[in-house]
């Protein structure tokens, strides 16, 4: 059976001990989750129906005490350096950090100040400390033996100390007089602190006084921890009678002093000596129900245990039963979305979506971006990155057809920058984006625009989080603007960015939802003074469970221990209250911990359950999920001749016009004949990526081209005639083509207009260059000779078995250069891989497994056959393969050398090595056409490397 909540039992007495006077009460919680649920009790139990108390957090209160509005953070910071600057005046510094450089450091010292009134510290006081220790003694006679010892040792081994330091130390000098600036500042703008408002509630008796005119009871409900002011006014309060303190507690933490979860509670009980108005419950050790402790394999596998969980409720009667999900880690909040189950029809999610974790804040940081890229760019282009990153998003505005169209374009001409012109003209939102502002403050403007423009789009308008969250972003700019405005000097505007996306990124946008039904999806401190019948706690491990956080503070441990300021153990005590209280009156509770150890989790589970297990008689009943991943073996592949296959193989064997067979084709079907399937026959082909930097096969194109430009204009010059001087005329020319080259041959297409070297493209070039300068090197040796014919087609018949009968196949393909010496004609091939112009022999040109392949030299050799084809009458020739990465290594060593014989492939025997090699290919194309040999996979995986279809395979 469910105990009463405890909020219920609050809500119960308060409504018995004020009867018809609750409109003139105060009830103060921790948090506004509390005082949902407290007025829900209340209303419940009042009959007739009444005026309700006013329902506060205890910082609204507080803030009642005082008459000016409380600063946001970015108001502080800005009046902090305002004071910062003033001081540093003061005392002659020259060299005073811009706002930018002290922001940083401004944000620590605002939690420090406040810390320091929150917690009635004189400021004077722990500043001398940091500065003097000498003063330690003389001057703090109020700090205990202990205190003045936590101070002494911090300052062991620190007598020498560094520059750093003494600015350091300097700083803090300085603190009490920043401080007092800065208070004086923002009263002169009609503004203050929550922790001013804090001092000045626990140490001016008018002004509590004044703040207790306001009700005639105050009841603080659900509360563990105070900080020394809220202990002050809350203790002269409880003893006056005015307020009442209803701690929801248990003897089992409060009454062993070793319970980390209790310290608070003796510390308001013993030392400060507040009352309870309830008593201890005894409900720990009393349990018998068990706890369930989950282990999953990894963070998003606690996720979905929910629907684990979830089942097991099911099956249930649930409809009256208090269900809750925690979260101690609150980074699963969009996994444990995402895993919900669809029977979970009602849930309550109290978080909020945070806006860094959705679409619109992308495109806030987009904005700036885009900005700084246009600035360093003089307003021309932007990166394709930045560019592709606005066009694919979805909050995109630009038409659809226009956006395939620009997108087409970039990969076709392989834009590395983008013109900003043609950005800015797709849509409005595209032309905020992309158009150039004429002074940073602009920036306001435009993004209040684009959300308004993005607010009317149909995916904002049939998603109210994205609707919401354009109108959080657009009110929060509203208010900052003024802000940044009064700053002096003005910030440029990759900081104005950098704190604009800061400020925005800590906003969230509720979730639509019924609070006080259904399930209830809260982070773990939002559960403080609720309770559940069924529990489930995600990210129960230790590190989150309690929290290890180091204090964001430039205060010592040393220092806040003497004066009583928060320390890590703080932080445990609060995290061992909430886990310890959860166990009051919960029937269910499932603890679900990552047990997988990485960079970011040690595995183990939370402390909290290791002690349970120790020191209490609760059963703690530990299990471990896993989730099957791994994907089934990845099937062989095999495409079989069947007569749709064989349909697409006549096409390159039909008597007319017949489709046409390369030399790389060939090295295709040899190196996996699926491959040629792929490419060949299925057409597939892979997709385009826009190559900022050149691939291999690349360079060589544009290297090919730029020795084509430079012999088409050295033979136009030296009437074909190359001699040493002409090839030095190459050298003295090649930097003045080479960006043409580039131009024309990148990716294999034309670029039209002027493509702009940037990046790693300077480093190609240079190789490119390098290349080219090699082979020039090669030709001056050979030099003097003619040129003969550049970039030759080669498109010859080759008679193959196929089905009982000799078939023609068309062979097709170019010859980089043909030229003439001494009565011998050369077929020149240039590569710039890791070709050889050796080869083993004509058989292990046409192996697919073994070593001994070599692709360049079988693709060479069927230039030369296929040029015997079409000049007959050329009886003296010779192939010759300027491999440029063993030029230095074969000593220019430019003809083909079979290793086997022993002897060089020239003008002698080239007949006879091709009346062998032609019975080499005639034999591999009859396989090609053989209906019996499927296209099957290589069993070389290595061959899949660079392959283009190696995904479709399971072998990228």
């Amino acid at each position: 059976m469910s105990m009463q909540p405890f909020l219920q039992i609050v809500a119960t007495q308060l409504l018995e001990r004020f009867k018809g006077q609750l409109h003139e009460l105060a009830v103060v919680f921790p948090n506004r989750r509390q005082a949902v649920f407290f007025s829900h009790y209340l209303q419940q139990l009042a009959a007739p129906p009444c005026f309700l108390p006013e329902l506060l957090t205890i910082e609204e209160l507080v803030a009642k005490s005082g008459s000016m509005q409380v600063a946001d953070n970015l108001t502080q910071g800005f009046a902090l350096y305002e004071a910062y600057v003033q001081i540093a005046k003061e005392k002659g510094d020259t060299d005073i950090p811009p706002f930018d450089v002290f922001f940083s450091i401004g944000e620590t010292i605002l939690k420090d100040f406040r810390e320091i009134d929150s917690y009635l510290v004189n400021v004077e006081d722990i500043c001398q400390i940091l500065y003097d220790i000498e003063s330690i003694d003389k001057r703090f006679d109020q700090l205990t033996e202990e205190q003045r010892a936590f101070l002494k040792s911090f300052w062991k081994g620190t007598i020498d100390k560094g520059n750093i330091q003494e600015k350091f130390l300097r700083l803090w000098e300085r603190l009490p007089a920043i401080y007092h600036v800065f208070q004086q500042l923002l009263t002169d703008s009609y503004y203050t602190t929550m922790g001013r408002l804090y001092r000045q509630l626990a140490t001016d008796a008018d002004t509590l006084q004044q703040l207790s005119t306001h009700w005639a009871h105050v009841a603080f409900v659900g509360f563990n921890a105070f900080n020394k002011a809220e202990e002050t006014f809350i203790k002269t309060w409880n003893d006056a009678g005015y307020a009442s303190c209803w701690f929801d507690a248990d003897t089992w933490y409060v009454q062993q002093a070793h319970q980390e979860a209790g310290d608070f509670l003796r510390r308001n009980f013993e030392v400060i000596g507040l009352r309870n108005e309830l008593p201890l419950l005894s409900s720990i050790a009393q349990r018998t129900l068990p706890i369930q402790v989950v282990a999953t394999e990894g963070q998003m596998a606690q996720a979905k245990q929910i629907e684990h969980w979830w089942q097991h409720i099911s099956q249930q009667q649930h409809d009256n039963k208090r269900i809750g999900i925690l979260l101690a880690d609150e980074s699963l909040l969009i996994p444990v979305l995402q895993s919900l189950p669809a029977s979970m029809q009602q849930v309550n999610i109290t978080m909020g979506y945070p806006l860094q974790q959705s679409h619109v804040y992308s495109v806030l940081k987009l904005f700036f971006e885009v900005q700084q890229e246009m600035l360093q760019h003089q307003y021309k282009s932007v990166h394709h990155s930045i560019a592709r990153r606005w066009l694919e998003h979805p909050l995109c505005d630009a038409d659809r057809v226009a956006l395939a169209k620009l997108q087409e374009k970039i990969l076709r001409e392989n834009l590395i920058r983008v013109p900003v012109a043609t950005l800015a003209s797709l849509s409005k939102v595209s032309a905020l984006l992309f158009g150039r502002m004429m002074a940073d403050m602009e920036a306001f403007q435009r993004l209040r625009e684009m959300m308004e423009l993005l607010i009317q789009l149909p995916v904002a308008k049939a998603d109210h989080m994205t609707k919401g969250l354009c109108t959080t972003v657009w009110k929060t700019l509203q208010q900052l603007e003024p802000l940044f405005a009064a700053l002096r000097p003005q910030p440029d505007l990759y900081f104005m960015g950098s704190l604009l996306m800061k400020q925005l990124g800590s906003l969230s946008v509720p979730f639509e939802g019924e609070p006080l039904q259904g399930v209830q999806l809260m982070g773990l401190l939002e559960s403080r003074g609720l309770d559940f019948d069924e529990l489930i706690v995600l990210g129960a491990n230790e590190g989150s469970l309690p929290r290890i956080k180091p204090p964001d503070s430039f205060l010592p441990d040393n220092v806040r221990r003497a004066f009583g300021l928060p320390v890590p153990e703080h932080q445990d005590a609060i995290f061992a209250y909430v886990f310890y209280r959860l166990l009051h009156r919960t029937q269910q509770l499932q603890l679900v911990y990552n047990a997988l150890v990485t960079d970011n989790s040690t595995g183990e589970v939370s402390r909290f359950v290791q002690q349970l297990e120790f020191e209490s008689k609760i059963p703690v009943h530990h299990s471990k999920v896993s989730y099957q991943v791994a994907p089934d073996a990845w099937p062989e592949i095999t495409v079989a001749k069947n007569d749709a296959v064989m349909r697409l193989l006549f096409l390159y064997h039909k008597p007319e016009a017949p489709k046409t067979i390369s030399p790389s084709a060939i090295n295709t079907y040899l190196n996996c004949r699926l491959q040629f399937f792929f490419k060949y026959l299925a057409r597939i082909e892979a997709p385009e990526e826009l190559e900022e930097a050149v691939e291999a096969s690349a360079v060589g194109s544009v290297v090919h081209k730029l020795m084509e430009l430079l012999y088409t204009e050295c033979g136009e010059k030296y009437n074909n005639a190359i001699s040493k001087e002409a090839v030095q005329w190459m050298q003295e020319h090649k930097e003045r083509l080479v960006n043409e080259a580039f131009r024309l041959a990148w990716r294999r297409k034309e670029i039209k207009g002027t493509l702009e070297i940037t990046g790693e493209l300077h480093i190609v070039r240079a190789i490119v260059l390098q290349y080219v300068d090699l082979l020039l090197q090669v030709d001056e040796d050979y030099a003097p000779f003619t040129l003969k014919s550049l970039e030759v087609k080669l498109d010859e018949t080759f008679t193959v078995p196929i089905e009982g009968s000799m078939k023609r196949i068309l062979l097709s393909g170019y010859v980089d250069r043909v030229d003439e010496k001494d009565g011998v004609v050369r077929m020149v091939d240039y590569k710039t891989g890791s070709d050889n112009p050796t080869f083993h022999s004509l058989e292990a040109l046409f192996e697919r497994d073994g070593n001994k392949q070599n692709k360049a030299a079988a693709q060479t050799l069927l230039y030369s056959w296929m040029f015997r084809q079409k000049f007959p009458a050329q009886r003296n020739f010779e192939p010759a393969l300027i491999a440029v990465r063993h030029l230095q290594l074969n000593n220019n060593q430019v003809r083909l050398i079979h290793k086997t014989a022993d002897e060089v492939v020239s003008y002698q025997n080239i007949h006879t090595v091709l009346d062998a090699f032609e019975t080499q290919v005639r034999t591999v194309l009859a396989e090609l056409f053989d209906p019996a040999v499927a296209f099957d996979q290589t069993p070389d995986a290595s061959h899949c490397q660079y392959c283009d279809f190696a995904g479709i395979c399971g072998r990228g």
